[in-house]
């Protein structure tokens, strides 16, 4: 070959192998890197991710620091119709692990009252959506506060991870999560799936606290019952729900504590009763947004309670008030010793019984110089006359009260009534826990 053709030959390979790829590798790091690139890619994610979460997300920055990984920087959540912020997070970053797509949250903020808003976009943009089956995404939160109220007061979760992944049900959202102000041995886990196998899907919620009580103030901002159970309320056990299109199906097992009975009563009714008592659910059953059976116990180690409240019991509930109750006519308190009783709530009627430590049987209610309240053995009367007993300061029919409307749209009323004519049963539109 000749000289020429050779110098030819390598100029040419030189351009191909060395100046054109150097060229390239020069112009593609000066695209990435230029303003304009770097705000078509920032509009796009933010356009992808508002797309995907059904609400408006605006991002700082956006990077990919190595190969298969991006971060985000500087997400703020807010809902698209008023503008409300909802969460902001510091930094995600977004790669792929064992073919599992992993996304890491760093510090993420989350306006309590606009979770609501927040799990409404999750469960129509991820739940309801066609997940591929097999498909997995894994989420790591090191530490998540959620923002309470404009008092400052929040709560701060740490160890949070969950997982989306496609099952033959239909797509399944677990949670893990530990609250950094308990001792908690062993992480809560939250389990929710949209069943898909019937013809009206449905979506299931199941909750397990493990070994540690969970402060009912986690959701008491959007289960508004559990505010009646005061500040210091915590729960212990298990929940199964589904959301059916009639209302909400489950079951709720284990034990309140710390339940504040002033927050309770006092403060809803006519009556007075304060003291911290425990709630031990044994069962609780729901069916369409109404309470059909539940039976547990309640226990109270001392508290004040109201003259006219003993009185509607042994008026209304078919407990027998003493006659210290009757002696007198002006409403007075008691400071009362101990409230131990057990019961059962069917659509038969309410039994109560009472387990107080007294020489008698059945007494439910107990002072320093005896029983205050006792029951009557085999008593079953109707659940309307709890609604009597703590809505009605006296009198015998079901007051047009707005406590009392709550109550009866979650009690198990009776279809045959005696009464019907002095009660009224609308239409169910509460959820077993949200009533308000």
């Amino acid at each position: 070959m000749h000289e020429s053709t050779r110098r030819q030959l390598c100029r040419i390979a030189f351009l191909l192998v060395c100046l054109l790829p150097t060229a390239g590798v020069v112009v593609w790091v000066g695209v990435t890197r230029s303003s304009i690139y770097q705000r078509v890619r920032l509009a796009r994610w933010q356009s992808e991710l508002s797309t995907q979460w059904g609400l408006s997300v605006s991002l700082q920055a956006v990077s990919e620091p190595r190969r298969g990984v991006t971060l985000l920087d500087g997400i703020d959540v807010s809902d698209p119709e008023t503008g409300a912020a909802i969460a902001t997070i510091r930094q995600i970053e977004i790669g792929q692990h064992r073919g599992q797509r992993v996304i890491i949250a760093a510090q993420p903020e989350v306006q309590g009252d606009q979770i609501d808003r927040l799990w409404s976009a999750f469960h129509e943009r991820i739940l309801r959506s066609q997940w591929a089956g097999g498909s997995i995404v894994s989420v790591h939160v090191g530490e998540l506060t959620i923002h309470r109220d404009d008092r400052g007061r929040s709560t701060t979760l740490t160890d949070v991870r969950s997982r989306i992944e496609g099952t033959a049900e239909g797509p399944q959202v677990s949670f893990e999560f530990r609250d950094v102000a308990l001792q908690m041995v062993e992480p809560a886990r939250v389990r929710v799936t949209r069943q898909r196998a019937s013809a009206a899907p449905v979506t299931r919620w199941e909750l397990d606290t493990r070994g540690t009580p969970l402060p009912c103030t986690l959701l008491a901002d959007h289960l508004t019952a559990l505010q009646w159970l005061g500040s210091d309320a915590t729960f212990q056990g298990s929940l199964q729900i589904a959301q059916h299109p009639k209302g909400w199906q489950g079951e709720l097992a284990g034990r309140f504590r710390s339940v504040d009975l002033d927050q309770l009563v006092s403060q809803r009714y006519d009556h007075r009763l304060t003291g911290e008592a425990q709630v031990l659910l044994r069962r609780a059953r729901f069916h369409d947004g109404k309470l059909t059976d539940a039976a547990g116990d309640i226990f109270s180690p001392g508290g004040v309670v109201s003259r006219s409240l003993l009185a509607q019991a042994d008026h209304s509930l078919g407990l027998v008030a003493d006659s210290r109750v009757h002696d007198l006519q002006a409403d007075m308190l008691w400071r009362y010793r101990a409230l131990r009783f057990g019961f059962e709530i069917t659509p038969e009627g309410l039994q109560i019984v009472g387990h107080c430590d007294h020489p008698s049987d059945g007494v439910v209610m107990m002072d320093q110089y005896g029983p205050l309240l006792t029951d009557q053995p085999d008593g079953i009367i109707e659940v309307t006359a709890l609604v009597q007993t703590l809505a009605t300061p006296g009198g015998h029919q079901v007051p047009a009260t707005a406590e009392a409307y709550r109550l009866l749209h979650v009690l198990p009323i009776p279809s045959r009534s005696g009464r019907r004519d002095q009660i009224a049963s609308p239409a169910v539109w509460y959820s077993p826990l949200r009533l308000q």
